[in-house]
C-alpha cells in the first residue's frame, strides 16, 4: 500500500508527457474561414477593425521632393515604432529604387500625436563597402559599392531611460545576394537625445570579416562614457 502514491505519481507524469507529445504534434496555426485577402489592394479588401486608424506618414515623390518629405528614394521599408520622452519615433530603411539595391540608408521621423509627423532625417547614412570585399563561394568582388540597410530591431530604451536607435549595414554584391547572411559589415547604434540631436555612430556587433581596423565607425567600447558601454552591453 505504501508504494501506491509513487505509482500514481508516475502514472500522472506519463499521462502529462503523452498529452504534451500530442499537443506538440498538433501545434500550428490553421485558418478555416472563407474570407481571403486581395493582394491588389493595400488593405487586402478585408473588413476594417473598429477603432483602427491608418496613418500615412510619408509618400515618396521622386519628381517633387518637397511633397515627399524632402527625400526622393522610393523604396521605403521596415518601419519600426517607439514612444519615448513624449514623442513617437519611427525608423525605416530606404533604397533609391528597390529592395536590397544599394545604396541604402536609415531615416527617422518624430510625432507628438501620431498623426502629424516631421520630415525624415538620416540617422544612419550611406556606408561605403571596402573595395576588394567578397563573400565565400562568390566570384564577385566589391568595387565602388555601397552597403544596404537590413535591420529588424530599431530601438532600445535603457533602464536609465536613454533611447538608442539601431541599424545594420549589409552587403549585396549583386542580384539575389542576401544582405543578412553573416557576411555583411555589422550592426550599428547611436543615442537619441531629448534635444533631438544624435550621438556618434558606433558598431555594436561585427559581421564575419569586419573589425575595428577596417570599419569607418569606432567600436562601442571606445565610447568615452562607461554608461554608454553599459547600455550597449
Amino acid at each position: 500500500m505504501k508504494h501506491q502514491p509513487i505509482t500514481y505519481l508516475v502514472t500522472i507524469i506519463l499521462a502529462i508527457f503523452s498529452s504534451a507529445i500530442t499537443i506538440q504534434a498538433q501545434d500550428g496555426i490553421y485558418y478555416t474561414g472563407t474570407t481571403l485577402s486581395n493582394a491588389n489592394y493595400h488593405d487586402g479588401q478585408l473588413p476594417l477593425a473598429v477603432g483602427v486608424h491608418n496613418i500615412q506618414i510619408l509618400r515618396a515623390n521622386r519628381e517633387y521632393p518637397a511633397l515627399g518629405g524632402g527625400v526622393t528614394w522610393t523604396y521605403n521599408h521596415a518601419p519600426m515604432l517607439a514612444y519615448w520622452n513624449h514623442l513617437f519615433y519611427l525608423e525605416y530603411l530606404s533604397d533609391p529604387i528597390g529592395e536590397n539595391i544599394p545604396p541604402g540608408r536609415t531615416l527617422l521621423l518624430t510625432s507628438k500625436d501620431g498623426y502629424h509627423w516631421s520630415n525624415p532625417v538620416i540617422i544612419f547614412p550611406q556606408y561605403r563597402v571596402p573595395d576588394g570585399t567578397t563573400k565565400p563561394n562568390s566570384k564577385v568582388v566589391a568595387k565602388h559599392l555601397w552597403a544596404v540597410m537590413h535591420q529588424r530591431m530599431g530601438f532600445y530604451v535603457s533602464k536609465s531611460h536613454r533611447l538608442l536607435v539601431l541599424g545594420f549595414y549589409g552587403i549585396c554584391l549583386g542580384p539575389k545576394d542576401h544582405p543578412n547572411d553573416g557576411n555583411g559589415i555589422g550592426r550599428v547604434v547611436r543615442e537619441v537625445f531629448p534635444t533631438g540631436k544624435f550621438g556618434p555612430i558606433y558598431f555594436i556587433r561585427y559581421d564575419h570579416g569586419s573589425r575595428q581596423q577596417n570599419t569607418a565607425h569606432p567600436f562601442y567600447h571606445q565610447s568615452l562614457e562607461q554608461g554608454d558601454v553599459d547600455r550597449c552591453d
